[in-house]
């Protein structure tokens, strides 16, 4: 297990070796050979889920009222919604999870513990690990692959300009997964969430230009000029697919706005696959269900060569009802799971 400390942000990396399940694998990888480049293309399956104020038992006191105001919470009820979590995480087996609203690092490694060796192929396990929270934060985003997570880095923002000061924001966690000698790069987002008013839009189209600096960033880094290579923009947006600057008619209906100091205005186009190409919705539901009114607010977005094939919000039972609505975790029964549907697709690139 590897400690990292960077500025303002705590990050936990861990590589869960043979004695959490066997030797590490290559997951599900899918090959065919591209007619015009005779490149090999890799698939590996993302789902991404906001898993609602995961709190383990112990208190911090940066915990939500909610939780360190009830009676009701309790280690037994803890473990309980922890095994529901690996139980769902075990059911969808994707390649790799990113999770929105992890408490700690011992809410991570008591979930890798968890999902040790329940693969349906042993070949095929969560060998890999990361988390981030701002410090002080009650909440971080958590990640586990079955892939090699490489170049792991967090950003933050330090925005001054405003009038207001700068609430909490989560930083964005950067890495590479490694499969077949290809890089496809990641960056998880949990964006401010909506406080009922407009206040709090600004810092999202802050985390939006931290977006956007970091794909030019990459841009530079790893040689494709002009171009993004492979990569996924996943996580919580709290930010509806049409709320984004959208382009249809193109392969990138998303532009991610930025600014740059040397640069200037920057845009970055990427792909959602919440639409079609004509830029109706490509699915009935979305992952989270407000006042009556689906929202697309979980997403996947793709860049580069990157491609998501049979992207969809997952709602089967018992995460969701017969209407396919989420089935929110309800602290004072302990019953449910998540306010928020997992999103998943392949990734092929």
């Amino acid at each position: 297990m590897k400690k990292i400390l960077l500025k303002k942000t705590l990050c936990l990396f861990l590589i869960l070796l043979s004695f959490l399940g066997g030797s590490c694998g290559n997951g599900s990888l899918s090959e065919s050979e591209d007619s015009d480049e005779e490149e090999k293309t890799v698939g590996i399956t993302f789902a991404s889920w906001n898993v609602q104020t995961f709190f383990d038992a112990q208190t911090e006191g940066t915990e939500y009222d909610d939780f360190k105001k009830s009676g009701n919470w309790s280690r037994d009820k803890y473990l309980v919604r922890l095994a529901r979590l690996c139980e769902v995480m075990t059911s969808l087996q994707a390649d790799v999870f990113v999770l929105e609203e992890i408490e700690n690092e011992d809410v991570v490694l008591d979930i890798a513990n968890q999902i040790a060796g329940k693969s349906w192929n042993h070949n095929k396990k969560w060998d890999y690990a990361c988390f981030a929270r701002e410090e002080g934060s009650a909440i971080g985003c958590a990640v586990f692959s079955r892939f090699n997570i490489s170049n792991l880095t967090t950003h933050s923002m330090d925005i001054r300009s405003q009038k207001e000061s700068q609430p909490q924001c989560r930083p964005i966690i950067q890495f590479a997964l490694e499969a077949e000698n290809k890089n496809l790069w990641v960056l998880v987002n949990h964006w401010k969430s909506k406080l009922g008013t407009d206040e709090s839009r600004i810092w999202r189209q802050w985390e939006e230009s931290l977006v956007s600096s970091r794909l030019s960033h990459l841009k530079v880094t790893e040689g494709f000029g002009q171009k993004l290579p492979s990569l996924v923009i996943c996580g919580d947006f709290n930010q509806d697919a049409k709320e984004f600057c959208c382009n249809f008619g193109n392969s990138e209906n998303t532009v991610f706005r930025g600014i740059s100091a040397s640069e200037g205005s920057v845009t970055q186009k990427v792909k959602s696959p919440w639409f079609n190409q004509n830029g109706s919705f490509s699915t009935e539901i979305g992952s989270y269900y407000y006042q009556s009114e689906w929202e697309r607010i979980d997403h996947i977005f793709t860049g580069g060569k990157a491609k998501a094939v049979a992207f969809s919000p997952r709602a089967e039972e018992p995460w969701a009802n017969s209407d396919k609505q989420p089935v929110a975790y309800r602290i004072y029964n302990g019953e449910g799971y998540s306010d928020h549907l997992p999103v998943m697709c392949t990734i092929t690139f």
